[in-house]
């Protein structure tokens, strides 16, 4: 045998120990425990929205450092006040010695709101900007899509439906819980929310599973009565 051969076993070994080191442990994402949902829009908002934010859930499941992605007035204000009440399940990971222990973690929480009107198109109304990049380690949907307007829900009153996204490590989604619903209003969330793609959440550079959640705002269309032709005053008849 080469003499080689132990040194050679014991460099393999050497440079597995760092490299073992690296590999994820096993990691949960936050869970939300209660969420207070957004007022709706004053009656002479006419637009729909899109609000993106990025918050990091600390030790404790509060939400801290909200970081406004995309922007539409007055949704941005609504959601940034109603997800500074919402609580969560910490995110965890799996220590050495077999136990859990809680870690700060990145959520993105997005809202879809509809326009008032019964189909989806270009409506007056402020468009969404955006105002800041998302760090890489959180999911960030790649694309929103607008929900439908039930053609059944046109008696209902406004109304959010909140939902969270369990995804994998590829950022597809694997469970969408109901989180606050309407029966009138869900079937078209869901629709819509089995579009969404997303790019997926990192854990120390490496890829983990993550959680997302997505709010769809539906108000009533308004219809403009149609206005009905008058008819014409009859033509005097000549005298006789």
């Amino acid at each position: 045998m080469s003499p080689s051969w132990p040194r050679a076993v014991i460099l393999s070994l050497a440079l597995s120990v760092p490299l073992t080191a690296q590999q994820p442990r096993a990691y949960s994402p936050p869970r939300i425990v209660s969420a207070a949902l957004p007022l709706p829009p004053p009656p002479m908002v006419v637009g729909g929205g899109e609000v993106l934010v990025e918050a990091i859930i600390d030790r404790t499941g509060a939400v801290t450092r909200p970081v406004l992605l995309r922007s539409t007035p007055p949704y941005a204000e609504m959601m940034l006040n109603a997800i500074s009440r919402w609580r969560f399940r910490p995110a965890r990971t799996a220590e050495p010695d077999g136990s859990e222990a809680p870690v700060e973690a990145p959520v993105m929480i997005a809202a879809v709101y509809r326009p008032p009107t019964l189909f989806n198109g270009p409506t007056i109304g402020e468009a969404p900007k955006d105002l800041a990049v998302a760090s890489r380690d959180v999911a960030y949907p790649a694309t929103l899509i607008a929900p439908v307007y039930p053609p059944n829900a046109l008696t209902a009153t406004a109304s959010v439906v909140l939902f969270e996204l369990l995804l994998d490590e590829t950022g597809a989604v694997r469970e969408a819980r109901a989180i606050e619903t309407d029966p009138a209003f869900e079937g078209a969330a869901r629709d819509a929310l089995m579009q969404f793609k997303f790019r997926p959440g990192l854990m120390r550079g490496r890829a983990v599973p993550s959680s997302a959640y997505v709010l769809f705002g539906f108000r009533p269309p308004v219809v403009v009565p149609a206005q009905s032709n008058p008819k014409p005053d009859p033509e005097p008849k000549p005298n006789s």
